[in-house]
C-alpha cells in the first residue's frame, strides 16, 4: 500500500492546493482563498506546507526557494503548534481544522483527504526505527488519537478520540480505546 505523491509540476502544485481549499470550504473562489489565507490556521500552513514540499522537491534555481518557503512553514509551526514535515508524502485534500499541537513525521505516508485535530501524533515506536504509518484514503482522525509504528491504517476509517493504534487496522472502520480496536463498520 504504498504510496507516493509528488508535486514534480506547478500544475500537481496548483491541484494538491485547490483539494485541499475545497475539502474545508467546497467550490474555489479568489475571495474565498484569500479569506482562508488571512483567518483559517489549518489552511495557511497547509498551503505552506505545499510550498515547501515542492521547492525541496525542485532541482536547480528554484531550488533556491526552498530556504524563504522552509522559513515562513516553520514560522507558522511555531505559531500554531504544528510539527508535520515537508517530507512527509501527505495527498491532497489535506484538513487541518483547529490549531492546536499536531506531529506527522517525515517518515509518514497519509492519503487523499485526511482529517487531522489537536492533538494527534503520528509517531515511532522506539527512536531507531525508520518505517512510519502508511495511512489510506479518507481517515479521520479524532483529537487526540495517536499512531505508534509502522501501522498500515486502511481508507475510509475514523480513529475516535484519544484512541492509540498500535496495530493494522482494515478499510471501512472505526476504531477507538487504548489499545485502539474496532468498534463499528463505517458505510
Amino acid at each position: 500500500m504504498e504510496k507516493t505523491f509528488t508535486l514534480s509540476s506547478f500544475q500537481d502544485l496548483k491541484s494538491f492546493i485547490k483539494q485541499d481549499y475545497e475539502v474545508i470550504n467546497g467550490k474555489w473562489t479568489c475571495k474565498g482563498f484569500l479569506s482562508s489565507m488571512l483567518f483559517e490556521a489549518g489552511f495557511k500552513f497547509v498551503f505552506w506546507l505545499r510550498i515547501t514540499r515542492y521547492f525541496w522537491q525542485k532541482k536547480g534555481i528554484l531550488k533556491v526557494l526552498f530556504v524563504p518557503a522552509r522559513f515562513i512553514l516553520k514560522h507558522y509551526s511555531y505559531k500554531y503548534s504544528f510539527d508535520i514535515s515537508y517530507r512527509a508524502q501527505i495527498g491532497p485534500g489535506l484538513n487541518i481544522a483547529h490549531f492546536g499541537y499536531i506531529v506527522v513525521p517525515s517518515h509518514a505516508v497519509i492519503g487523499e483527504n485526511c482529517a487531522l485535530r489537536p492533538g494527534v501524533v503520528i509517531g515511532k515506536k522506539l527512536s531507531h526505527n525508520t518505517g512510519g504509518a502508511i495511512i489510506g484514503n479518507n481517515v479521520s482522525f479524532g483529537v487526540g488519537s495517536k499512531v505508534i509504528g509502522e501501522v498500515n491504517i486502511g481508507s475510509n476509517v475514523i480513529i475516535g478520540a484519544n484512541a492509540v493504534v498500535t496495530k493494522d487496522v482494515p478499510d471501512n472502520c472505526i476504531v477507538a480505546g487504548i489499545p485502539a480496536r474496532v468498534i463499528g463498520v463505517r458505510e
